[in-house]
């Protein structure tokens, strides 16, 4: 088995871009594939962070892959080589093990990589271009990737600085909350508003200097105000965020306290560098304020949880990898049972080399099997 990888790791967007498939060039790409003489079986995985082909054939199987997808992609040999990198028998298996359990994720240990595995292996199972040695890797990886998120915290370890703001806004003590987003349409804005958006009970509205017809049809149902408006608005908030470049504050103690009425409880997140919020609102009462520093603590607090994660979930992906490579190894050997058998006079041959695949790790079976493949030659 092998795997042509163009990913995050060895590709900028632009390049990921060209080797990307849509659902019907994924189906189209394999079946040309498997009509090669030297591959037997194909799979294409295209992520918006990684694009690879997983396939099965002789030595000779490489050459023809990446000739295969030069032609198709329509660029030239040297820029698939320059930018993929190549897993090879036991290395590629391990590799779609760590895919499909986020294990090669940007984000380690994220949930969305599952599906989309998932997803690129029911369309090649659907259109036959798999056979035991793909559905066997890509079956026992899925199971392997569940046992991990169902055996560790992994993907319930977040790390990334608008889903610690998300879960701010989800633990708020409020059944009912109205988030006001001052910078709505900024980088940062726009992760926290798309992370918040739809959820039940939360309702999201803002203020931006600029905002297009296309924002306004894409999320109906974000209220937007003028940037100069903003402070009116902060009454009905319980919980307010700033993420600007403002060389100034963004919201001041004076100013806020012209416009609250009430006194109800209220959080406010400044995201900024320099602070977008004058921390002398907490003064006026019932108002906690979390600034960048708190939520890279939380985020460094993480990342150390995380990786006593991923050693647990490495533990538990080797433990399955070797019971998928001894299958693997067997199954490749099944065709000269029958010639090494008959070297043998004891009627229980077979049944020994049963026993020897299900109790024998997967580098004994290998050493085994080489030995018997070398009797008689």
């Amino acid at each position: 088995m092998y795997c042509i990888s163009i990913s995050f790791k060895t590709a900028p967007l632009e390049v990921r871009e060209k080797f990307a498939f849509s659902r019907e060039e994924a189906i189209e790409f394999a079946k040309l594939a498997v009509k090669k003489q030297e591959i037997r079986e194909c799979m294409v995985l295209s992520t918006c962070n990684r694009n690879e082909v997983y396939f099965v054939g002789t030595r000779h199987a490489i050459e023809e892959m990446e000739e295969l997808l030069s032609q198709y992609k329509k660029v030239s040999r040297s820029q698939v080589i320059k930018y993929y990198y190549i897993f090879a028998k036991e290395a590629a298996v391990r590799h779609a093990f760590a895919v499909a359990s986020g294990m090669d994720s940007m984000v380690l240990g994220e949930d969305e990589i599952l599906g989309q595995v998932k997803d690129a292996y029911q369309l090649a199972l659907g259109n036959q271009t798999t056979d035991f040695v793909l559905n066997t890797v890509f079956q026992n990886a899925m199971n392997c990737a569940k046992k991990i998120k169902t055996d560790t915290n992994l993907s319930k370890t977040p790390v990334s600085i608008g889903t610690l703001v998300a879960n701010e806004i989800f633990h708020f003590p409020k059944e009912e909350k109205n988030v006001f987003i001052v910078g709505l349409t900024g980088k940062m804005g726009t992760i926290i508003m798309k992370n918040v958006y739809g959820r039940h009970g939360v309702t999201v509205f803002g203020s931006t200097r600029t905002v297009t017809d296309h924002y306004q049809k894409e999320y109906p149902n974000v209220r937007v105000v003028g940037y100069g408006e903003r402070y009116p608005y902060l009454e009905e908030a319980d919980i307010v965020i700033s993420a600007t470049t403002s060389p100034h504050y963004t919201i001041t103690k004076e100013e806020l306290e012209k416009h609250l009425t009430s006194h109800k409880k209220r959080l406010y997140i400044d995201l900024a560098v320099p602070s977008d919020i004058d921390k002398s609102i907490e003064e006026l009462g019932n108002i906690t304020l979390y600034n960048i520093d708190y939520f890279e603590y939380l985020s460094k607090h993480n990342n150390q949880k995380k990786e006593r994660e991923i050693e647990l979930g490495k533990e538990i992906m080797e433990q399955e990898l070797d019971e998928t490579l001894k299958s693997i190894e067997f199954h490749g050997f099944l065709p000269e049972m029958k010639r090494v058998k008959a070297l043998f006079k004891e009627q229980h041959f077979e049944s020994l080399m049963y026993q020897l695949r299900d109790q024998e790790n997967y580098e004994s079976l290998s050493v085994v099997l080489d030995a018997f493949r070398r009797l008689g030659v």
